[in-house]
């Protein structure tokens, strides 16, 4: 007696279960604001089309790699420490002797103000979890933010960061700052 009314039952529920047809119009549109769109730390960027744009972490709100096999990485970062100390301490990461003051470096212009571009390349050491690499090549940026700096650093085997730096430098003088405040919200 179960099994009839059980098989009653089964057959009901596949016979009704088909997807009807259902359409969308569309009556009117909006222009995009930037509340569609995400701009890390409010920074707008205009990326070379060779550079694979990958997920950002807690510490890397724009994160790229590029050359040959994806051998080289390009983040951008806002952090503490002043510009010096961040500079040097990229030297040091190729065992390069601190920079006495800021004049060591080459200024350019980057989201309105002076940068500061570090460049080295050579045995990096080990850090962050990641073993000692030979032949490596590092260039970046420092620019005081406020309080904080924001950073640009270019890192891999130094002959494949050498063939990108044209479009690093490129990259870094088209970023620009976003004013959100500046746009109604919808």
């Amino acid at each position: 007696m179960r099994i009839p009314a059980l098989l009653t039952l089964v057959a009901a529920l596949f016979t009704s279960c088909h997807e009807s047809e259902r359409s969308i119009s569309v009556s009117e549109t909006r222009e995009l604001t930037l509340f569609d769109q995400k701009y890390p730390g409010n920074i707008k960027d205009y990326p070379p089309l060779t550079w694979r744009r990958i997920h950002g972490t807690e510490m890397r709100i724009v994160n790229y790699l590029a050359g040959p096999e994806d051998s080289v990485e390009i983040f951008m970062g806002i952090s503490q420490g002043g510009v010096l100390p961040n500079s040097n301490r990229w030297l040091g990461q190729f065992g390069k002797d601190p920079a006495a003051d800021l004049t060591a470096f080459t200024e350019i212009q980057v989201l309105g103000r002076e940068a500061y571009l570090v460049e080295a390349s050579g045995d990096l050491a080990a850090g962050m979890g990641n073993p000692a690499k030979p032949d490596q090549g590092l260039i970046g940026f420092v620019r005081k933010s406020g309080e904080d700096v924001i950073t640009l650093k270019m890192t891999g085997p130094a002959a494949d960061v050498a063939a990108q730096k044209e479009a690093f430098l490129a990259y870094a003088t088209s970023l620009e700052f976003v004013d959100l405040h500046i746009i109604p919200a919808p």
